[in-house]
């Protein structure tokens, strides 16, 4: 574990890597190592995307081997049409995200979106968005008949109807919410329920009303890096979604939850430990309580977390009016924003800490969403009343509140950029190319899968330029140094 500072910035989560070596537990990190090296063709966008069982078909990107599949497709298409299939995976994910009575969702944008939204369209001459696009992007990857441009094109209309469902998503009680956010909330001896994924509504409040019957130390939800709204109010957040198999393997969590989208390795790591594991309707919550506190009865109480200063609470901005009275404080100060999810790819906390760090003294507001603002946050436990510089945004938004906010003031040249710290999921890219396409300057730490076709690469940063956008995308793990010099060469 000598290279143990290149696996995590945190102290407490450096120990805790420590201890799981100690007991021989495998984590992320080392499923991580053994796949190395992963797929350079799927990197690069020369993996062929389409339904065919005939593959899968890869192009060389050095020009000495295979120049087009099977069919005959060729890496131009191959790799537009990786990125329209990643961008409908986004849209499906962020489209069931919605909640609607027939469950079909309309497409509602708020006058601050619609105005962009529309300025985007007209821009490349393209009709109004539709639940048809979904359809015609599914069709266009039944088999490989279009050009790149069109591939391109129908992404670009995707990743538009990602932020319209992101938006619709985001349904808040007022303008903004606590959340009590790192390691301290693990202080104390008392039984703790991990939340993972997305469980419903519904299940957490009964656990929260079940909780308070029964005799025994008392219980509470703690979410392992998901930003979960209950009521008026966040779930306390004691780690970043990077962290939470750390936090897991501590042995302060004695029941995990696992809602849609948990990571399989969670919860194998849960039964390695014996830690019980439980899902939406999978048993009364009543006995879920009664499951966590006979673990927690069974395993010695030792405080790991005693020395950890106390939780720090912050105020998240739920809407795009909120977003706008804040940042609108300073008139003419820069705004830059970070977020994104956790990647191993990089040294966890690294470029979200370094870039705010970076960023001190400049004249600059920062604002974040996700696991960055986590890292942001935690290490920063003072709570907001007591001041902080940093605004923490709802995550189902991110930075969409505050691009609307200042394009509705017409002051949206106010934003440096958008950094996405890191991608994990199709949604999170999706969002980003929107976010350009919308005419932003984004950029991701993350590799786009487009590099190996030059023509797909230009044809890309052409249609978001005609917007006044740019998506960046490093080839290389990036430095905060480097991040923040494209941030401020603006």
């Amino acid at each position: 574990m000598e290279s143990i500072h290149l696996k995590t910035v945190d102290p407490i989560s450096q120990k805790l890597l420590l201890s799981a070596s100690q007991l021989g537990l495998e984590l992320s990190w080392e499923r991580f190592e053994k796949l190395q090296p992963q797929d350079g063709f799927l990197r690069l966008g020369l993996s062929c995307p389409f339904g065919c069982m005939q593959g899968p078909c890869r192009i060389d990107p050095f020009g000495r081997g295979p120049q087009n599949g099977v069919c005959g497709l060729a890496k131009d298409e191959m790799a537009a049409g990786l990125l329209l299939r990643l961008c409908l995976q986004g849209t499906m994910d962020a489209m069931a995200g919605v909640s609607s009575e027939d469950d079909t969702p309309a497409i509602e944008f708020s006058p601050a979106m619609r105005a962009l939204v529309d300025k985007a369209l007209s821009s490349g001459d393209q009709q109004d968005l539709s639940l048809d696009d979904i359809i015609k992007s599914n069709l266009l990857l039944n088999r490989p008949s279009s050009t790149y441009k069109t591939l391109l094109s129908q992404a670009l209309r995707l990743s538009l109807l990602t932020l319209g469902f992101q938006e619709q998503a985001s349904a808040a009680p007022s303008e903004s919410i606590p959340c009590r956010i790192g390691y301290g909330t693990l202080t104390g001896q008392q039984v703790r329920i991990g939340i993972s994924g997305r469980p419903q509504a519904p299940l957490l409040a009964s656990l929260t009303n079940a909780m308070k019957e029964g005799s025994g130390n008392s219980a509470s939800l703690i979410s392992l890096g998901e930003w979960i709204q209950q009521e008026e109010q966040f779930l306390p957040i004691a780690c970043t979604s990077g962290e939470s198999e750390l936090l897991v393997s501590s042995g302060a969590i004695h029941l995990l939850v696992a809602g849609v989208g948990s990571d399989p390795g969670l919860i194998g790591l849960c039964h390695k430990l014996n830690i019980p594991v439980t899902t939406d309707g999978a048993a009364a919550p009543v006995e879920i309580v009664e499951q966590a506190r006979k673990r927690s009865e069974s395993v010695s109480q030792v405080d790991l977390f005693s020395a950890v200063p106390r939780a720090g609470v912050h105020q998240v901005l739920m809407s795009h009016s909120q977003a706008a009275a804040v940042i609108n404080e300073d008139q003419d100060g820069k705004i830059a924003l970070i977020g994104g999810s956790d990647t191993l790819q990089l040294s966890l906390g690294r470029l979200p800490l370094g870039l705010a760090n970076g960023l001190s003294g400049k004249g600059v507001q920062l604002g974040g969403w996700g696991d960055a603002a986590l890292w942001i946050l935690k290490n920063n436990p003072q709570s907001e009343d007591g001041g902080t510089l940093f605004h923490t945004l709802d995550n189902r938004q991110g930075p969409l509140l505050v691009v609307k906010g200042l394009a509705g003031d017409g002051r949206l040249d106010r934003l440096q950029g958008i950094c996405f710290a890191g991608l994990k999921s199709c949604q999170e890219l999706t969002a980003a190319l929107g976010l350009a396409y919308l005419g932003c300057r984004v950029s991701s730490a993350t590799p786009i899968p487009v590099r190996g076709s030059s023509k797909v690469t230009n044809e890309l940063s052409d249609m978001l330029q005609k917007n006044g956008g740019e998506l960046f995308h490093f080839d290389h793990p990036p430095q905060p140094e480097e991040l923040s010099d494209w941030l401020m060469n603006h």
